[in-house]
């Protein structure tokens, strides 16, 4: 379909920052071309306050369209950091740029630019996919686009639906040159809001509750009093006003807005026969990693050209899926932790600030230790300096590797957190070390066979051996896949009545270490047992030259000091020969 196909009809559904820009993009291309995009909202009728685009986009953009790119920078604003506000105090993050504007005004900028470019915008117009007579026939009416479900086996839809309630709304507050995150503990429950500024309209304002603080406030009124489904009324605005407003410094608004979960969308396919996906109906990742526009607008650049540079609509979409495929599945596999992160803020609210903050940080595997200690160290020295002062060390101390500090839980105190696995005739520092042992454990012979990874296996049970009143009793576990994370929490507070102490979280395949950590946060903080994650042997020599990764020694520091994992379990396997800590980007 290359620049001569002058008589290309291309039918677009829905008119969001995905299927304007889009159009945009194909009417420059093809000044013959027949494009149209269907809307079935009015004019300037569409929902939402702001949006967030990282310094990237903006650069993609102007790289694609510099006139689209200058009259959204003109409009936009830029934010340099993120600045929690907790009962405890404020903690700020500096070295997180990225520039908010409203919606309405991106879509505006877009409907205009597409019409110049020759586009025909219908607004309050139902279009039917399957009445369009069209080349090509592009989906892009969100998340929960009708016309996909209507062919979800086609296209291999998946919807996983998440558990936390949010809602968008408004201020005429003006919130600064941060994105704020506000954590307020009430009668009904722990309550949270992200914040910010937007240029050229109202500060956005995203609450978003637990489902029991939810029901507890008496914000599911609107579905018993036969409302719109959602809908906030006067009264619950009411109620996030006495909570918000004070810390705002000015009331709520709300546009229509209607309570929701998140839906995470994936698709085993995004075209079928002569239609494709793009923007949400392709895939959603959280709004907690200002994700979604950003998508919108990659998957418009890389579906104009593709349909560009190949003589077929089916090379042109194979060769578009090709091309964004990995970035989105990275996006969002960053973004499945920060969504659970946000879904269960309330269990570490407890957490004394620096240490919260460095949980809310590292929320993702999208920062690493030397990305941190480059943005804002002062931030990391407070989280360590609180991290010592739990292990009862002078926070005045020289400043060293969490692995050296002591440990101590249920009478048992260890000299530091490295443990060996199995019972050799050392611990992993020379000596006779703390170590942990699966129960049945035979000393092997001189010279005899002995089982292989310490004998330790997902479910089987053994004890911490170090100085103490008794030993700890230990349970081995590998960490589940995120829909079942739930489950196993309940799994293991089965265990924790059941009078064991700990548990050691075993490494697994691709991408093992991002999920033991997630997990072994969540059993620290919601389950109270001691964690004890593993790690290769060789994990202090490890020598990792690709700056945006840490290398194993500053992943074991930050594991630590984030308060995800108590201990440090050494396994009796090289780094080379364990599946790599990092899952690839994969299809989804």
């Amino acid at each position: 379909m290359r620049e001569n196909m002058g008589a290309t009809r291309v039918a677009i559904i829905g008119a969001g920052p995905a299927g304007l820009f889009l159009s945009r993009l194909l009417g420059r291309a093809w000044p013959g071309a027949e494009i149209d995009v269907y809307e079935r909202s009015d004019p300037g009728g569409a929902g939402g306050f702001g949006i967030a685009l990282s310094d990237r986009t903006m650069r993609q953009l102007a790289g694609h369209d510099p006139l689209v790119a200058d009259r959204i920078g003109r409009v936009a604003r830029p934010l340099s950091g993120v600045e929690l506000r907790l009962p405890g105090g404020r903690l700020r993050y500096d070295g997180f740029p990225v520039v908010t504007v409203s919606r309405g005004a991106v879509l505006a900028v877009l409907t205009e630019e597409a019409r110049a470019a020759g586009a025909r915008v219908h607004h309050g117009r139902q279009a039917r996919a399957d009445e369009l007579d069209a080349d090509v026939v592009v989906l892009a009416d969100g998340a929960r686009s009708v016309h996909r479900t209507a062919r979800a086996a086609a296209f291999g839809t998946t919807v996983h639906t998440g558990a936390a309630r949010y809602i968008w709304l408004g201020t005429t507050a003006d919130l600064g040159d941060a994105a704020t995150m506000f954590f307020v503990p009430t009668e009904h429950g722990p309550m949270a809001a992200h914040a910010y500024s937007c240029g050229g309209g109202l500060s956005t304002v995203v609450v978003e509750l637990d489902d029991g603080t939810w029901r507890r406030a008496g914000l599911d009124a609107a579905h018993r009093a036969g409302g719109a489904p959602g809908e906030i009324g006067p009264a619950g605005l009411a109620l996030l006003d006495d909570v918000f407003a004070g810390h705002l410094g000015a009331g709520l608004v709300s546009n229509r807005s209607r309570w929701s979960r998140f839906d995470v969308v994936t698709n085993r396919r995004w075209s079928d026969g002569n239609r494709v996906l793009i923007g949400d109906a392709a895939h959603t990742a959280h709004f907690t990693v200002a994700s979604g526009t950003t998508m919108a607008l990659a998957d418009a650049m890389a579906l104009a050209g593709a349909l560009r540079e190949h003589d077929t609509v089916t090379a042109a979409f194979d060769a578009y899926e090709r091309d964004r495929r990995p970035a989105v599945a990275r996006v969002q596999r960053l973004a499945g932790p920060s969504m659970r992160w946000w879904e269960t803020y309330g269990r570490r609210m407890h957490l004394p600030p620096a240490q919260f903050g460095m949980h809310f940080i590292t929320r993702t595997t999208a920062v690493s230790h030397l990305g941190l200690r480059r943005r804002c160290p002062t931030r990391i020295a407070e989280a360590e300096t609180v991290y010592r002062r739990a292990a009862g060390v002078d926070p005045d101390a020289p400043a060293r590797h969490a692995v050296a500090e002591p440990f101590t839980a249920r009478g048992s105190r260890l000299p530091h957190r490295l443990v060996g696995v199995g019972a050799s005739a050392s611990g992993p520092s020379g000596g006779d070390g703390p170590r942990l042992v699966p129960a049945g454990w035979l000393e092997p012979s001189p010279g005899g066979p002995r089982p292989v990874d310490g004998g330790w296996a997902a479910g089987a049970p053994g004890r911490l051996l170090a100085p103490g009143p008794h030993a700890l009793r230990f349970v081995a576990l590998a960490a589940p896949d995120p829909v079942a994370e739930d489950d196993a929490l309940r799994e293991v507070a089965a265990l924790r009545r059941r009078g064991v102490d700990g548990v050691l979280l075993l490494p697994g395949r691709a991408g093992w270490w991002d999920r033991l950590v997630e997990f072994g946060g969540r059993i620290r903080t919601e389950a109270g047992l001691v964690v004890a994650g593993c790690v290769p042997m060789d994990w202090s020599t490890d020598l990792c030259r690709d700056p945006a990764v840490d290398a194993w020694p500053g992943r074991i520091h930050l594991a630590l000091v984030s308060a995800r994992l108590d201990l440090v379990a050494q396994w009796p396997r090289r780094a080379a020969d364990l599946a790599p800590p990092h899952a690839p980007d994969e299809a989804g």
